[in-house]
């Protein structure tokens, strides 16, 4: 895998109707994204799998990394980059066991405990949040803020990719507070923007 992009963006939609998630990763390619993470949670063979693997082979030709959320298996059968696992999904070494040669595996991590059950997996990154109240998910967790993410990057030796109601402004906040911080990924600033494509490039803009 070429070097692990410092902005992920994340497909949706559940919290709008106006883009597939075909045409959410058209205009983030277009835009110069590195990396996409596939978001369906209610992912049927049916409806969704020729999408995805039309979306899979998209990333493939643009060399650009795709992870498939919740869905080792699925993941796999289309040849995403990895998959991404949060705490209640399919445990993290059954899935290691599960992925074929060259595939990666990131995971969310919601505490220090958790993650010292996990630390010594071969995972690419750590995503860690919500760090912003979310949009996608309001009051699932209470937000970490600046100060509450900076004690989780200080304690995780794997790169940490930031979530949770993170817009241009507050990743370049988070960059220059947390110098450590690997990446952030963006969900409800990019599929929820008047113009994703500029959204994207907003963001790419306040990368390190």
């Amino acid at each position: 895998m070429q070097r692990l992009g410092r902005l992920h963006l994340l497909t949706d939609t559940a919290t709008q109707s106006r883009f597939s998630h075909l045409e959410l990763v058209q205009m983030a390619i277009q835009a110069g994204a590195p990396t996409i993470q596939y978001r369906e949670k209610h992912f049927t063979r049916e409806k969704d799998l020729d999408e995805l693997q039309a979306i899979a082979r998209l990333c493939r030709q643009q060399h650009v990394q795709l992870f498939v959320n919740d869905y080792p298996d699925v993941a796999v059968e289309v040849g995403a980059t990895g998959v991404h696992l949060g705490e209640e999904d399919t445990p993290l070494e059954e899935a290691l066991h599960r992925l074929p040669p060259l595939m990666v595996l990131g995971a969310s991590v919601h505490s220090l405990d958790y993650y010292a059950k996990i630390r010594h997996l071969p995972l690419v990154y750590v995503g860690v949040g919500p760090v912003f109240e979310s949009p996608t998910k309001p009051g699932a967790r209470p937000p970490l803020g600046i100060e509450g993410l900076r004690h989780f990057v200080e304690h995780i030796s794997h790169p940490v990719i930031a979530i949770g109601g993170i817009t241009a402004p507050r990743a370049r906040q988070l960059f220059e507070a947390i110098p450590k911080l690997y990446g952030v990924a963006v969900i409800s600033a990019f599929v929820q923007a008047p113009d994703p494509q500029a959204a994207v490039r907003e963001l790419l803009s306040v990368i390190p």
